[in-house]
């Protein structure tokens, strides 16, 4: 071989080389979009695991549940994060089958902002007469029944809801849809819904500002975001007839009536008979296809999944999240290795 042609075959080798080591080395991306219920903990998931994976590009996007399913059947993103479990109709007419994985267990609660007012009680049908427009005063006798000891104005209730596809409707209807059948008939379950009454917001950080700002309104919001901006939140009468403060212990009760879940964990934990429950506590979801053709992205979506149900939990507990525990806990880890 001529010390030219050498040089070249060196060269081209050289190329060849540094070409697989910047394959090698290259970030791989992981791209999520949705609920905006569980933001808070996504996010303090996005910044640990950046430092545990510094070559995985993790990004999440509060979008909304809705919007976030969209844009995984729309293949603009890798999973999305959803409080509302999707239908059989909407898994067929999906090319890949998506997996649901419980991540979490959320309470919603219902926030206001009534001066002087210390924690209130409501009941279901309280709840479901006040977001209908049925219940109309802050003083009207069904409330002023429930809170002997709260002094209550005879101001106008502000009704607030989303306006957009959101978790946290589909988890405070849901619950309603089961307490009080004037809101099963005429208003019903889901992510969105017409509302007799109210003001729209687009966010769950809109309602909870609009309700801030607003003498003498009501929304609904994630317990954790409630906490954070010191808005006003109360208590909801359980099954067993008990107003139930939404704390760790009884979320975690709420979580517990589903713990033998296995193969589909879509469930609801709305009104759950279980002692100590909270009653409007939701799951939330990562979907993730199960068949990701993309090598790479297939590797780092498991071992971020992996992640999640080892040190993620143990993030989650610092919050006001419930989280999984064994046998569920299990199950869903066993899912994991069945993306392929």
């Amino acid at each position: 071989m001529s010390i030219q042609n050498r040089m070249r075959f060196v060269v081209s080798m050289m190329a060849v080389y540094v070409f697989m080591g910047c394959s090698a080395s290259a970030p791989a991306s992981l791209k999520g979009a949705g609920a905006t219920a569980p933001y808070l903990l996504y996010t303090k998931w996005v910044e640990a695991y950046r430092s545990v994976e510094p070559r995985v590009y993790l990004q999440y996007e509060p979008t909304g549940s809705g919007a976030g399913i969209q844009s995984l059947k729309a293949q603009t993103v890798d999973f999305a994060a959803s409080d509302i479990p999707m239908s059989d109709a909407e898994i067929s007419m999906m090319t890949v089958k998506p997996f649901h994985f419980p991540t979490l267990v959320g309470a919603i609660v219902p926030v206001y902002n009534v001066p002087k007012a210390a924690t209130l009680n409501f009941t279901g049908e309280v709840l479901a007469g006040m977001f209908s427009g049925h219940i109309r005063n802050w003083n009207d006798h069904a409330l002023a029944e429930i809170n002997p000891k709260a002094s209550l104005p005879a101001s106008p209730i502000v009704v607030v809801h989303r306006a957009d596809a959101s978790g946290s409707t589909y988890a405070l209807t849901d619950y309603l849809s089961q307490v009080s059948e004037m809101w099963k008939k005429d208003i019903g379950r889901g992510a969105a819904v017409q509302w007799p009454t109210g003001e729209a917001a687009s966010s769950n950080a809109a309602l909870g500002e609009i309700v801030k700002k607003t003498p003498y309104a009501i929304g609904y919001v994630e317990l954790n975001y409630a906490i954070q901006e010191g808005l006003s939140y109360g208590y909801v009468r359980n099954s067993a007839g008990k107003f139930e403060k939404p704390d760790f212990r009884a979320i975690g009760a709420a979580a517990d009536s589903v713990q033998n879940m296995k193969g589909d964990f879509r469930a609801s934990l709305a009104n759950s008979s279980a002692v100590g429950a909270y009653p409007i506590c939701t799951l939330t979801w990562l979907i993730v296809p199960s068949q990701i053709p993309d090598a790479s992205k297939l590797r780092e979506m498991k071992r971020f999944l992996r992640w999640a149900y080892s040190d993620g939990q143990q993030l989650a507990l610092k919050m006001d999240y419930g989280v999984l525990q064994p046998p569920l806990l299990d199950s869903v880890r066993d899912q994991i290795e069945k993306i392929h």
